[in-house]
């Protein structure tokens, strides 16, 4: 621990000798909001100052920013295509300056109208985030590789569930997972969506996409701000952060309804308004029901959710954001299916070539089971100086199930064998604090961010379980007979095995820092470190406490040089980071208990980002390899040791792009291979094998045209496909899911305060498995209305 420390002092040291250095610079950022005359938020008003050729766009909040202003006397000019100009006169004399709200003359009808032609901005590049680096870190100017899935592409797509909102992502492939939730596979390795605003919300139940405003894929391994992977909140591919819905100044009431295939019939609200007369205190709600059947005979879904949000603006110097997420379901979960080894073969070696019917589930709605989950989170910012600002984070996830999840097994060519994997009770949840300081210096010639914090985890799961799979009766495939089987009755036949209950638990504590050092606004150095500390609790056992806890302290880092040499066009960039997974004391094999160290990935990066033609075309490529050279694998003698390897290597490319007015698309492309090195011994033959769940091409694009002139002005049209490759769900690689590409379309009318939206999914009727092997959706259309009724 002393070269550890001597490391975070040097650091520390450094830092503050740079922020120094840099003191004397005179650089302010100006802030500010735009509103319409009767009071609502303005969203894509251009806003210039012409003197420095430099602008920015207002979001949907009618909020905007400008960053890196000298000091001096500027005239901002708000303009919009077919509205007045308006021009004011603003001086830049400190680090931070906020504008007086701005108010335009047209009302918000006014607004919608013209804001249409306004749409040849493009509407699907949406990539700064305060997430990503925790520092107000320009997208060109980070040494990393991240994507966003925006609002305007979520709505655009009638997003109605969790998984559906991840078809855009570039970087893997994504999987609704055993619990409902969602599984993505980035890099060769699964992250599971348990990071909500920042912090760490460890929700194992469905959830609705209602309440999200945008999806971050932050890629690479995230041990640096999340410390050790546990649960796969974040693994060595990356993470994924929901940005969720906050209350705002403004008010806006958006009214939803959406119907399709298999009686869907599904409800939202967005409700914002100001609660106050000095327009401190902002109020809004975000509600949904949900309700369809399966496309297979048997399989239901009943969803509701519900989130407020308070936003507090209680000074100049303190903003409080409170919201609460709740959702209560009931469904019928698959967990993954499986196939007897001895009907595995050249020519039976996909889920495609098994004889199971594809529209049956073998399963009954009677035992579908029941989750709620609940979200509290406070996010509180501080401006303790012109240039210091305190940022805290609390979160508190809950989740309670009573469900049993249903595994079908192909025993041999005509026999279906099911299981019900019991959780009765499960009780777990998380309490996450997370304390950041973020010190922002910007200079004529010199720039300095710096974020240093502490992170406090507390993690439990409490669960209640019969046995592990419970059989119940098999079905012949050629006469699927299937008993209306209740969770009743399948309780009752189980109630006179022993129930085991346990419950474990961890804490981990975290330090670190990490800064952005920026030059002549072309060079950008980011350094980073982190001292974790994992602490493993003893698991309880009916009652009993085992004697398995352990402690373990590791280190990450995280390095990065982007040079942005075409003032914000293009930029080069270079990384290194590590991750890390705990290892358990264990006997060795041998009669020795071993103290392992961290199981650790090590990332190296390189890529280019592009930003051409005023944002019309944005982009990220670049290469990455990650490599694990620690696994514990048994030798020759049968001994443990900590030499095995596993490797991850691709190439990523995303693209937002719009060429012309009224069209934009966005694209990816991933081709990854992530392989088994070095493994037990006589398990060789399984080097250079791919990680099991973790396809080698991912692709997917969608295109969008909105005609913005004329009789037709309103009309417009989507299109998309998303491809993955062969999966396999072992590392033998003998057997998985088949390559598929599935293509959708959208036609759409928006006039004035309302929207119609007409959504095909799986145009072609492909019918195909996921990695799991379960039957996905064939051919379903969707009919949604949303009307703004203020």
């Amino acid at each position: 621990m002393m070269n550890a420390s001597k490391i975070v002092g040097t650091i520390l040291m450094f830092l503050t000798v740079s922020l120094s250095a840099f003191s004397q610079e005179s650089k302010g950022h100006l802030y500010g909001k735009v509103l319409t005359s009767d009071n609502s938020p303005a969203e894509y008003i251009n806003v210039i100052i012409k003197s420095l050729n430099q602008g920015t766009v207002t979001n949907s909040e009618g909020e905007f920013k400008l960053l890196n202003l000298p000091y001096g006397d500027y005239t901002v000019e708000f303009s919009l295509i077919g509205m007045e100009k308006k021009t004011v006169d603003i001086t830049i004399d400190s680090p931070k300056v906020i504008a007086n709200t701005i108010v335009l003359s047209e009302n918000r009808q006014k607004l919608e109208e013209v804001v249409v032609v306004a749409q040849r901005l493009n509407q699907f590049a949406d990539k700064e985030s305060e997430y990503v680096a925790r520092m107000p870190l320009k997208n060109i100017d980070n040494p990393q590789s991240y994507s966003v899935v925006s609002e305007a592409l979520l709505k655009e797509q009638l997003t109605t569930d969790l998984p559906s909102a991840f078809k855009s992502i570039t970087g893997g492939g994504y999987v609704e997972s055993n619990d409902g939730n969602v599984s993505v596979y980035l890099r060769g390795f699964r992250s599971d969506v348990h990071i909500r605003n920042g912090g760490i919300a460890w929700v194992k139940a469905p959830i609705d996409p209602q309440n999200i405003e945008r999806i971050e894929l932050i890629k690479g391994p995230a041990g640096l701000f999340y410390g050790a992977n546990v649960n796969n909140i974040a693994n060595y591919g990356g993470i994924v952060n929901k940005v969720s819905k906050q209350a705002y100044e403004g008010k806006k009431l958006e009214l939803g309804y959406t119907t399709g295939r298999w009686e869907q019939n599904r409800a939202t609200v967005d409700y914002n308004t100001v609660l106050d007369k000095e327009e401190k205190v902002f109020f809004r709600f975000n509600g949904a029901y949900n309700s369809e059947n399966s496309f297979q005979d048997q399989g239901i879904v009943r969803d509701f959710m519900l989130a407020p949000s308070l936003t507090l603006k209680l000074s100049d110097r303190l903003t409080v954001r409170a919201n609460l997420e709740y959702n209560q379901n009931k469904r019928n979960l698959n967990f993954a299916r499986g196939v007897s080894g001895a009907l595995i073969s050249n020519t039976v070696n996909s889920w495609d070539d098994l004889n199971w019917d594809y529209h049956t589930n073998y399963s009954t709605n009677e035992m579908a089971g029941h989750f709620n989950s609940t979200i509290l989170q406070a996010l509180v910012d501080y401006k303790l100086s012109d240039t210091w600002t305190s940022k805290t984070t609390f979160t508190n996830a809950k989740v309670f199930s009573d469900a049993n999840y249903f595994r079908a097994v192909m025993a041999d060519e005509t026999t279906v064998n099911r299981f019900y994997l019991q959780l009765d009770p499960r009780e777990s949840g998380n309490t996450h604090l997370q304390q950041d300081f973020l010190n922002v210096y910007e200079g004529n010639t010199w720039s300095n961010k710096l974020v240093a914090g502490a992170s406090y985890l507390n993690n439990y799961d409490d669960t209640v379980r019969t046995g592990v799979w419970n059989p119940i009766e098999a079905v012949s495939v050629n006469n699927p007979v299937l008993l209306a089987l209740t969770n009743e009755q399948f309780e009752t036949s189980i109630a006179d095995q022993p129930k085991n209950k346990t419950v474990s638990r961890f804490e981990t504590l975290g330090f670190y820092a990490f800064n952005a050092m920026s030059l002549n606004q072309q060079v950008t150095l980011t350094t980073g470190l982190r001292f974790d500390r994992y602490m493993g609790k003893n698991t309880l056992s009916n009652g009993l406490e085992l004697s398995n806890g352990y402690n373990q302290n590791a280190l990450s880092t995280k390095l990065g040089l982007a040079y942005n040499p075409f003032n914000d066009k293009a930029s080069l960039f270079i990384n290194y980071m590590d991750g890390l997974s705990n290892n358990a004391p264990s006997d060795n094999g041998n009669g020795e208990i071993i103290t392992w160290d961290a199981e650790r990935a090590k990332q190296w990066e390189v890529g280019t980002k592009l930003n051409f033609f005023n944002g019309k075309l944005k982009s990220t490529i670049s290469y990455y390899n990650i490599n694990i050279d620690n696994d514990i694998i048994t030798d020759e003698n049968g001994i443990s040791i900590q030499e095995g390897e596993t490797l991850s290597k691709g190439f990523e490319i995303d693209l937002i792009a719009n060429p012309f007015a009224g069209f934009n698309m966005v694209a990816g492309y991933t081709q990854n291979k992530a392989t088994l090195e070095k493994v037990n011994v006589g398990s060789e033959n399984i080097v250079g094998n791919s990680l099991a769940y973790t396809p080698e091409t991912v692709w997917n694009f969608w295109l969008s045209y909105q005609i913005l002139k004329g009789k037709s002005s309103g009309l417009g049209f989507g299109f998309g496909a998303n491809h993955i490759s062969e999966i396999y769900n072992s590392t033998a690689n003998n057997f998985g899911s088949e390559a598929y590409t599935t293509f959708d379309g959208t036609l759409f009318y928006k006039k004035d305060r309302y929207k119609i939206s007409l959504k095909a999914d799986n145009i072609f009727d492909k019918a195909y498995y996921n990695g799991y092997g379960i039957p996905q959706r064939p051919f379903n259309f969707r009919l949604g209305l949303t009307y703004n009724v203020f």
